[in-house]
């Protein structure tokens, strides 16, 4: 592959058809190459590639390693020199795509596609055998820079994503993920990859989120007015515990009179099981008011994690005091439900007899709602220090570019 298109180094689209084209020769080196990703300072690694227009491939053993960069030199001469140099770190991502072509190619096999049919987000997709579908090149082409500013520049965000493949999409596996290793650099990775160019992605025509918006829907209180959520509120109860018991929720509400939108602040804390501490969010949602004929409350729309979401908001019940809120929604990796309620004050307090009677007339059990504890103690100065790779992490990076390659392993987010 490297001899077929040794005049054409400055292209990668090139250059990754005739590597795909070499099938014996890549199942061979496919993981070794991989590695690069994670220890770049191997001098065993066999090759890197730069991803931005004017790509350098580097590091290639014997006489195919000076025909590339002979033709390179010659090309680009002492500027191409000077940027093989800068852009030496970047490599891992590249081997991991060339991986990618030769272990997973096109759709899931229909044996996968029947197991996981019907689904919701990545979630169910891979708890029921689903694999991924993969654009190897797109996350060079489409998404180069987000990639190597968290493949190269930032080993907690490479760690991160190493984490969230191993979760293979369950949802408490990946908030604990980015309670550890969250950070904006893995946050913009993922909104590029997964949300807006699909470089991975659950096969469309497997997802039904209409139905499930459209059945068993709360009745919401009639005749609200949502100038009454104006300012500062407190979530103090939680149905969900994946969604809604987190610690510290404040929930700040703007509001002017007669608009048909208002926008919410949701603040929580997501405790670090493994390291201590907590990590603090502050979540913006854009809220649309639903017309009085129209089955919610409020429509929502906003990002965390990397990933939008978008929601539906019921009062059940409530006045100046408290708030019984449930919800529906939905993002690229599950679909999920709720309820909480919200009050003035950090905790319950007097309003609880209200807001048990109003639950358990909308058929909650009073008891399966968690306490929020909004203390909200200020948060120590944890320094952030570099990750830790290594090669148990290489099958973690081979599963984001070939997904259902690596069996999967029992982890909770949380590294020994």
């Amino acid at each position: 592959a490297i001899r077929q298109c040794h005049r054409c180094p400055s292209d990668p689209q090139r250059w990754l058809r005739a590597a795909a084209s070499s099938r014996v020769t890549w199942r061979l080196v496919a993981a070794a190459v991989a590695v690069g990703a994670v220890f770049p300072e191997l001098p065993s690694v066999g090759f890197t590639i730069f991803s931005t227009p004017g790509a350098s491939p580097k590091q290639l053993r014997g006489s195919d390693a000076q025909l590339w960069q002979d033709s390179w030199h010659a090309e680009h001469g002492d500027q191409g020199r000077q940027g093989e140099l800068l852009q030496r770190q970047f490599v891992g991502f590249v081997a991991a795509l060339a991986a990618g072509l030769i272990l997973w190619i096109g759709a899931p096999s229909p044996v996968l596609a029947k197991q996981a049919a019907e689904v919701s987000g990545f979630a169910e997709y891979a708890k029921k055998g689903g694999a991924m579908e993969v654009n190897p090149s797109c996350f060079i082409t489409s998404c180069g820079q987000q990639t190597k500013e968290c493949f190269v520049e930032d080993s907690r965000c490479l760690k991160g994503a190493l984490c969230l493949s191993r979760c293979r999409g369950d949802p408490d596996c990946a908030t604990q993920c980015f309670a550890e290793f969250g950070c904006k650099r893995l946050d913009a990775w993922l909104n590029c990859t997964v949300e807006r160019e699909k470089c991975v992605s659950v096969p469309p025509q497997l997802m039904n989120i209409k139905d499930w918006f459209e059945t068993n829907v709360p009745t919401k209180k009639p005749n609200f007015d949502v100038s009454n959520m104006q300012g500062r509120w407190y979530k103090v109860r939680g149905y969900n515990p994946k969604y809604d018991c987190y610690l510290c929720q404040p929930n700040t509400f703007s509001y002017e009179p007669g608009a048909s939108t208002l926008t919410a602040q949701v603040e929580l804390r997501v405790p670090k099981i493994k390291s201590g501490g907590a990590w603090q969010n502050i979540v913006k949602e854009d809220m649309e008011v639903s017309a009085e004929a129209d089955r919610s409350t409020l429509r929502a729309k906003g990002e965390i994690f990397g990933l939008s979401f978008d929601e539906e908001w019921y009062v059940l019940a409530g006045d100046e005091d408290y708030l019984l809120v449930s919800y529906k929604g939905s993002n690229l990796q599950d679909i999920y439900e709720g309820a909480f309620v919200l009050t003035r004050t950090p905790e319950l307090g007097p309003s609880e007899s209200k807001a048990r009677q109003a639950a358990e007339a909308n058929g909650y059990v009073w008891s399966k709602f968690c306490s929020i504890d909004n203390t909200c103690p200020a948060l120590a100065e944890v320094p952030q220090e570099a990750a830790t790779l290594t090669w148990d992490d290489v099958p973690d990076l081979i599963e984001w570019f070939a997904p259902g390659t690596v069996p999967k392993k029992e982890f909770n987010g949380q590294y020994d």
